[in-house]
Order: C-alpha cells, then sequence, then structure tokens
C-alpha cells in the first residue's frame, strides 16, 4: 500500500524552489517548476550534490550545478548520460498541504 509523506505546505515553496526531506536512505525533493509539483531523488547519480540547492529546471531538464548532470523531469532519466536515472514519484496536494506518495 502507498505511503503519503507530508512534505511541506505550497505557501512554502515559491516557484523555482524545492522542499527536501531525508525519507530512509533516500534525500527526495519536490521541486516547483511554473506552478507545477515534481518528486524525485535529490542526488545527482554523479557525485551526489543536491539537486533541490542549486539546481535548476529549464524546460524538462533539471540541470547539476556541480557538474551540469542533466535529467528529465517527467522520467528521471539523465539526458547527458544515458544510463543513469532518478526515480520520480507522484505528488498531491491537499488544500495547501504537500504529499509524496512512496510505492
Amino acid at each position: 500500500m502507498p505511503s503519503r509523506i507530508k512534505m511541506g505546505n505550497l505557501s512554502d515553496l515559491p516557484p523555482g524552489r524545492a522542499l527536501e526531506k531525508q525519507i530512509m536512505a533516500r534525500k527526495i525533493a519536490v521541486f516547483n517548476h511554473e506552478g507545477r509539483l515534481i518528486g524525485m531523488e535529490s542526488e545527482c547519480k554523479h557525485m551526489r550534490a543536491s539537486l533541490s540547492r542549486g539546481g535548476a529546471i529549464a524546460g524538462r531538464e533539471l540541470t547539476c550545478a556541480w557538474h551540469g548532470w542533466k535529467y528529465d523531469i517527467e522520467t528521471g532519466e539523465c539526458t547527458n548520460y544515458p544510463g543513469f536515472k532518478l526515480k520520480t514519484y507522484q505528488v498531491e496536494l491537499e488544500g495547501d498541504t504537500i504529499y509524496l506518495i512512496l510505492p
């Protein structure tokens, strides 16, 4: 059965920002990209740099600030180094509360 994890409030997540939480052994973030909420792992597959602190989204790509690795925000696939992928997660908004859905 899926789990709902409270990530925070939409009022605390303006466009262009992210909320990050350590959930078990993973750091997961919800990004607000132009009003759309996107849930995904928040550590770059290259050197585990935080994508929620310094990463930038342009179009459909999230770019790591450290070394420029790019990830498709829809699929989590690394677009410049095939074979690497971030897990993506469903996000639900209930009133002002943001929930991440873990399968």
